[in-house]
């Protein structure tokens, strides 16, 4: 494999890159600049942009690499496959809301290595490398120790368009709700994971995925100490992932209905 520092500073420096095409426009995207690309699912030339100028800048300093992004795809069969999401939290982003980032993840031979996942409202950059640890900003982040499920907080999300019946999700969120100390929906899975890893959160569960949504994340949440399951659903992906001290909770309790 290529030196693991080199490809970390590659993947820090492209979240960047496309992290100040979300900074320049935050709050600025009008409502006749929104596709909907299926239903619920927008999209906005910040997203287009983002991706354009990250796929520009790794393929000049790794041409031999696999670039798939949510927005333009990608052939996904090769020895290094980098996963790009430029605009992790689109709906946050079109409201307003600051909980948004950009995700780039990479796959060597079918395993995750690489993840950084830039927060620009924020101004955090969060990224690991496998066997380098995890940091947020330049400092080591560890997930939380809590262990008690009821002082446990969990993060949650479901697609606005979920293909499963809505019901599914609400018997999963009751069971957890009624045991956990608090639950949340920041609605970026990517920033979800990156919580899990510095401790804010204990847990999540977020469902219906694509890869581009987790494969940062889980570099930084598994190096920060953490855990996590994914499971394939067809073309989505289910994810449940803890610091490893409740993940025996979720997955019992998701195990119940999926």
């Amino acid at each position: 494999m290529e030196r693991i520092e080199e490809l970390v500073q590659a993947a820090k420096e492209a979240a960047l890159i496309g992290g100040i095409v979300l900074k320049e426009n935050f709050r600025k995207v009008r409502e006749e600049n929104i596709e909907e690309k299926a239903e619920k699912d927008f999209v906005s030339y910040v997203d287009k942009t983002s991706e354009q100028r990250i796929r520009d800048f790794l393929s000049k300093k790794f041409p031999g690499h696999l670039v798939v992004g949510e927005e333009e795809g990608g052939r996904d069969e090769g020895e290094y496959v980098w996963y790009i999401d430029p605009l992790d939290g689109t709906k946050n982003y079109i409201a307003g809301f600051p909980i948004f980032g950009v995700s780039v993840g990479l796959i060597h031979e079918g395993e995750p290595v690489v993840g950084a996942v830039y927060l620009p409202a924020f101004n955090s950059l969060y990224w690991a490398g496998k066997g380098l640890g995890a940091y947020k900003d330049g400092k080591p982040i560890r997930v939380s120790q809590t262990s008690d499920v009821r002082f446990s907080v969990v993060a949650y999300g479901f697609p606005s368009r979920a293909k499963r019946k809505l019901d599914t999700y609400w018997f999963i969120f009751k069971e957890v709700f009624d045991k956990v100390a608090a639950m949340r929906r920041p609605g970026a899975a990517a920033v979800d994971l990156c919580f899990v890893a510095e401790g804010v959160f204990e847990g999540l569960m977020e469902f219906e995925l694509h890869p581009w949504d987790i494969n940062a994340g889980i570099v930084i949440l598994k190096e920060a100490g953490g855990n996590y399951r994914v499971m394939e659903n067809n073309s989505k992906r289910d994810i449940v992932a803890s610091n490893g001290r409740i993940q025996g909770f979720l997955e019992e309790v998701v195990g119940r209905y999926l």
